[in-house]
C-alpha cells in the first residue's frame, strides 16, 4: 500500500542521513578524504518522491477501477471496504454461499399500456431508486434490470453470514415501501392500476457461481447456477397462491430466528427434479399482528389436516380463517385443492408435493 511503501522509504532516508552524518565527522578508511552527504541525501530524496507517486498512481487506478465496476450496484459501504482491502475482490467465477433475489411488478406490461413514455420512466425511474435504496442499505448487490424487474443478491463480492436475513430485511422493507409510494402516486391522481400496483418477490439461499461474465468485449458481475433458478421460479409462483414474497425452505431455516412466515406448499417447479418447500414471508419476528397473527393458528392446522388427506376437516379450517381475514389466497388455494381432492382422490402414495407444469 502506499501507506507501507512510504514509511519503508522514509526509514530508509533517515537510516542514511544517519549514516552520512556520522561519516562526515571521521575519515574514510584512514584517508583525509571527508564523505560528502549532500549527493546520496537528494539522491534517495528524489527515489522516494518517485516511489511514493508510482505507488499512489496505481492504488488511485486500482481504487478507480473498484469504483467504475461496481459502483453502480454495490452499496457505498462495501465499495469503500474493497477500496481499503482489493485483496477481497476476487473477480471470475467463484462458488459462493448466496441468496439471490428476484422481484417482478404484477401486471406491469397492462399499467405501461395507461401511460406516455415519459409517465413510464418517471414512474419506474421512482420505484427502481426507491427499491434499489433498499437494497444498498442491507448491503445488497444489484445485478441488473430487466424492465421493471430487479434481479440482486447477497454474499459477495464480500462473503455475508447473515445474507439470508438481509435479503429477507430488504424484502420486507421493499413491500412497505411499496405500499407508501402507492399512497403518494393515489394522492397525485395517477391511473388506479398505479396506485394499487403489488410486488412480486422470490427468494432463494445456496452455492452459486458469482463472478465477471460474458464477452471479450462486455463483461458484467452476475450469478448463475440452481439457487439463482429456484429464486427466479418462485417470484413468479407467487401468483399461483396469490402471495407477494415467497422464500424457500434454505432461506428461511437461516433466517427464521429473525423473520415471521408461514408455509405455503411443498412443489417441485417445471424443468426442476427436486422438490422445495416454500414460505409466504410475512414481516421482521414479532411484527405479525391483528388478523393475520390470529388467523396463522387455523392456518397452520388446516395444512395439516391437509397433508394428513382429511380433506373436508382441512376445508373447515380455511374457512375459518377466511373469516378473520378475508381474501386470504392461500387459504383459497387450499379450499379449492381439497375440493378438487375430494371428488378426485389422490393415489395412495401421494406424496403432497404439488407440481407446477409451467413457469
Amino acid at each position: 500500500s502506499i501507506l507501507w511503501g512510504t514509511l519503508s522509504t522514509v526509514t530508509l532516508l533517515l537510516l542514511l542521513i544517519g549514516s552520512s552524518i556520522v561519516l562526515y565527522k571521521y575519515k574514510v578508511l584512514g584517508n583525509s578524504v571527508l564523505f560528502d552527504p549532500v549527493t546520496p541525501t537528494i539522491s534517495v530524496f528524489l527515489n522516494f518522491i518517485a516511489i511514493f507517486g508510482i505507488n499512489f498512481f496505481k492504488e488511485s487506478k486500482q481504487k478507480r477501477y473498484i469504483e467504475g465496476a461496481f459502483g453502480q450496484y454495490l452499496s457505498p459501504h462495501i465499495i469503500e471496504i474493497i477500496k481499503n482491502d482489493p485483496s477481497k475482490l476476487a473477480l471470475g467465477g467463484q462458488e459462493k454461499e448466496i441468496t439471490a433475489f428476484f422481484s417482478d411488478i404484477a401486471g406491469f406490461s397492462t399499467i405501461s399500456e395507461q401511460l406516455k413514455p415519459q409517465e413510464l420512466v418517471h414512474l419506474l425511474n421512482e420505484y427502481l431508486t426507491d427499491m434499489c435504496n433498499i437494497i444498498a442499505k442491507h448491503d445488497g448487490t444489484v445485478d441488473k434490470f430487466e424492465g421493471d424487474a430487479i434481479i440482486s443478491f447477497w454474499g459477495a463480492p464480500l462473503e455475508e453470514k447473515e445474507h439470508a436475513k438481509l435479503a429477507c430485511y430488504t424484502t420486507i422493507e421493499m413491500q412497505e415501501r411499496l405500499l407508501e409510494l402507492n399512497k403518494k402516486w393515489k394522492s397525485e391522481k395517477w391511473h388506479s392500476l398505479i396506485y394499487n400496483m403489488t410486488m412480486r418477490i422470490g427468494l432463494c439461499s445456496g452455492p452459486a457461481v458469482v463472478g465477471n461474465m460474458g464477452s471479450e468485449t462486455r463483461m458484467d458481475y452476475t450469478m448463475m447456477g440452481d439457487t439463482v433458478n429456484l429464486a427466479a421460479r418462485l417470484e413468479g409462483a407467487n401468483k399461483f397462491y396469490g402471495t407477494h414474497s415467497m422464500i424457500s425452505d434454505s432461506t428461511y431455516e437461516q433466517a427464521k430466528d429473525y423473520i415471521d412466515a408461514r408455509e405455503l406448499d411443498t412443489i417441485r417447479v417445471a424443468g426442476r427434479q427436486t422438490s422445495v418447500v416454500v414460505y409466504e414471508l410475512l414481516s421482521k419476528k414479532g411484527e405479525t399482528s391483528g388478523a393475520m397473527a390470529d388467523g396463522l393458528n387455523d392456518y397452520f392446522k388446516g395444512l395439516d389436516l391437509y397433508k394428513k388427506r382429511e380433506f373436508s376437516e382441512a376445508i373447515s379450517k380455511f374457512k375459518k380463517v377466511l373469516k378473520g381475514i378475508p381474501g386470504d389466497s392461500p387459504s383459497q388455494t387450499y379450499i379449492e385443492r381439497c375440493r378438487e381432492f375430494i371428488e378426485n382422490p389422490p393415489d395412495k402414495d401421494w406424496d403432497g408435493i404439488y407440481r407446477f407444469t409451467s413457469k
